[in-house]
């Protein structure tokens, strides 16, 4: 049988260290773990569960310390562990059989899953129903990465920042071997502001990176995505615009420049970015889910609810189409078959607090037509006002209260309803006749 160490650099990981080593305690031979300046109890959790800890220098550097993990690890196979990550016992046991049986692969993809609720970010997938392991997140964000590697093979971390092996095992020569281990990151437990700090903190070592290699596509898009989770939108825009212009065809890169263009009503160049990847035979979901949401924004229902149709019946339940084609559905006159998509993805779906949202907006605005159908325009303006509580994006809501603030005499409000309207459906010609009637 072979040996396994499994390897880790931490700092103040006390909450959440112990359920990590827990989940490999039947299957490492060793467990190093280099501390990189905790002030909290992580040595002495790591100690109890056997680990051996060593002190590491920060150097604002993840491949460097991740390195001299590797330099103080004796097994055969080393597998790459962060604290906020669990293996459950049923990928102990794949790793384990890899370690013990596999005798040609020199490093093994696994797929991290990153539990969060943002199911608009395109790699976004729903979690298996009833796992105990989602927590309170209904989905992941799956990321494929080199975790399980032979040790004394010269493979090495390379990169300040979302460091990795894979060019150092591409370099030798290695052969790299796909599994279905899943290892669980809880990253997102961590708050609201640890979270905003860590963001920040990546954004720091993304900026040095690209600093030292300014022509580095890789370096360019991971600048941009930590750009993104920190808000600074300026930012990641001019970092995907230069890692295009150094690789037009950068799948990740004209994905997030598409999707800040749209976010900001840019429809022409997001639809252009996107065309793009689809001539050059990108056919991914999240690339036609947005040009469905382009289409959508544009007018163009037909071509929105096509493409969306066919994301849905590809991938269910998918879910960011399913919520853009609910909204096509609303918009093209088809209440009861929006309603319909939601209540289904909602019913696959529980955890998926959008969908019951909307669910609950449509029918409070549905309830204010009928309502102002009666001559009731008060009533029917509570109803659009608790529609648009659950759902701020509904254009048909703002223009109800428009409708209904102008029936009760309050014209400047009801301007402003059907403003706002447009602004979210820029075609949507009901809005914009009752604007020019104001």
């Amino acid at each position: 049988m072979s040996t396994l160490s499994v390897i880790m650099i931490v700092k103040n990981e006390a909450a959440m260290l112990g359920e990590c080593l827990r989940g490999v305690a039947d299957i490492a031979d060793e467990v190093v773990v280099g501390d990189t300046g905790s002030t909290d109890d992580t040595a002495a959790i790591a100690k109890s569960f056997g680990a051996r800890v060593h002190t590491v220098p920060w150097e604002n550097d993840f491949a460097r310390a991740r390195n001299r993990t590797i330099e103080l690890a004796w097994g055969r196979w080393l597998l790459h562990l962060d604290a906020d990550e669990v293996v459950d016992p049923e990928n102990a046991a794949r790793i384990r059989e890899i370690v013990d049986t596999d005798t040609e692969s020199d490093a093994v993809e696994v797929t991290l899953a990153n539990y969060c609720n943002d199911v608009r970010a395109w790699r976004w997938v729903a979690s298996p129903p009833g796992s105990p392991y989602s927590r309170h997140f209904s989905g992941y964000l799956p990321v494929g990465l080199l975790r399980l590697f032979r040790n004394r093979h010269g493979i090495e971390y390379r990169e300040a920042v979302h460091e990795n092996i894979t060019a150092s095992v591409r370099e030798l020569g290695g052969v790299i071997r796909s599994s279905s281990i899943l290892i669980h990151h809880y990253g997102y437990e961590c708050g609201e502001a640890r979270r905003l700090e860590k963001a920040h903190f990546y954004l720091d070592l993304a900026r040095r990176k690209v600093a030292a290699s300014p022509e580095d596509v890789k370096s360019l898009h991971d600048l941009a995505e930590a750009a993104l989770a920190c808000g600074e939108t300026g930012e990641a825009e001019l970092a995907c615009r230069r890692a295009l212009g150094a690789d037009p065809a950068h799948v990740g890169a004209a994905t997030a420049l598409a999707n800040i263009c749209l976010n900001r009503g840019d429809l022409d160049e997001a639809r252009a970015l996107l065309m793009s990847l689809e001539r050059a035979g990108h056919t991914e979901p999240h690339i036609q889910t947005a040009l469905g949401a382009t289409a959508l924004h544009r007018g163009a229902l037909d071509e929105a609810e096509r493409r969306l149709r066919d994301v849905c019946r590809a991938h269910p339940p998918a879910p960011v189409a399913a919520l853009y084609l609910s909204r096509v559905l609303d918009y093209g006159g088809d209440g009861a078959g929006a309603l319909t998509v939601l209540r289904d993805l909602s019913a696959r779906m529980p955890a998926l607090e959008e969908a019951g949202r909307r669910i609950r907006a449509l029918e409070a605005r549905q309830s204010g037509e009928e309502a102002y159908t009666r001559g009731e325009a008060r009533a029917a303006l509570r109803c659009f006002v608790a529609a648009l509580q659950e759902d701020r994006e509904d254009a048909l809501a703002h223009n109800g209260a428009g409708v209904a603030l102008h029936a009760l005499g309050q014209c400047a409000q009801a301007r402003d309803a059907f403003m706002r309207a447009l602004q979210l459906a820029p075609t949507f010609s009901e809005a914009r006749q009752n604007l020019e009637v104001c």
